[in-house]
């Protein structure tokens, strides 16, 4: 029986700018995109049953066609015409849900890089992109993984040389926050500030990750201050903190850290306020 697992990685967004809503409804990003350490494990099997069937270590994952990993699946195989002659898909998840992450996304990139595979269908990472797309927006950027300069809807996606290995504290609070709603707030701000990405596309050129975080900023703060946020950022600041952003549209709070054990002292005293918090570094890819 074919088996094939891989890991599925977290992102942060070192930057993150809504530029504006469009016609259709979806709004453009600029943004930078990094995947850390943290990851899920997706495992897929090849069976008889005719079918896609998902199953996830975490209760309250929904294990139907809801779930992107199975949507992903169900796009592979009607751009590959490709017949399915069954697949299980299970999901050892570690990320942390509405957090900003991206736990589902990376599942779904998982997803498409092992039927590629397993299938022999050699699509390429562009293709993969572009099926992936289709089930989300930060789809594209797990196909291509590392470090991305990721704008439009999340379609268009520049790869960038890594930074300096970093360690990156995150500490989610106990709240989650809607993305869609969070998108809504964003659209009634007048005068919302953007940043300079050509400044931090620089920065990251030339490795300078203290100057990054100085230019960095986050859109959806501007309209989502639960307590728990300024709570994490103050202690990975008084832990000697590179930056602390939140990522996505919440609620996971990251801060960058120099060293290990400054960064290993904010998420000890973290894990003993909220329900997760952990150490990671940045993925060379």
């Amino acid at each position: 029986m074919n088996k094939i697992s891989i890991k599925t990685f977290a992102k942060i967004n070192l930057s993150l700018d809504v530029t504006e809503k469009r016609s259709d409804g979806y709004h453009n990003i600029d943004s930078i995109f990094e995947e850390i350490s943290l990851h899920d494990i997706i495992t897929v099997t090849q069976d008889d049953s005719d079918s896609i069937s998902i199953s996830c270590t975490r209760p309250g994952i929904p294990c139907n066609g809801k779930n992107i990993a199975y949507k992903a699946a169900n796009e592979f195989f009607k751009y590959t015409g490709i017949r399915n002659t069954g697949i299980s898909v299970h999901i050892q998840k570690n990320i942390p849900s509405q957090a900003g992450m991206g736990g589902g996304s990376t599942n779904a990139a998982g997803v498409l890089k092992i039927l590629n595979k397993m299938f022999n269908a050699d699509l390429s990472e562009k293709t993969l992109m572009e099926i992936g797309l289709k089930t989300g927006a930060d789809v594209p950027f797990f196909i291509a993984g590392g470090l991305c300069y990721v704008t439009g809807t999340g379609d268009i996606v520049r790869k960038l040389s890594n930074l300096p290995e970093h360690y990156v504290a995150v500490a989610k609070g106990k709240a989650g926050i809607s993305t869609p709603q969070a998108y809504k707030e964003i659209d009634t701000l007048i005068d919302a500030p953007h940043h300079d990405s050509q400044k931090l596309l620089s920065c990251i050129s030339s490795g300078n990750i203290d100057e990054l975080m100085k230019n960095c900023f986050n859109s959806f703060e501007l309209v989502n201050h639960p307590d728990d946020i300024e709570k994490i950022k103050s202690v990975m600041s008084e832990n000697n903190s590179i930056g602390t952003l939140m990522t996505g549209s919440g609620s996971a709070v990251f801060g960058i850290f120099a060293d290990k054990a400054s960064a290993q002292n904010a998420a000890n005293v973290l894990s003993g306020i909220f329900p997760f918090s952990g150490i990671y570094t940045n993925v060379q890819n």
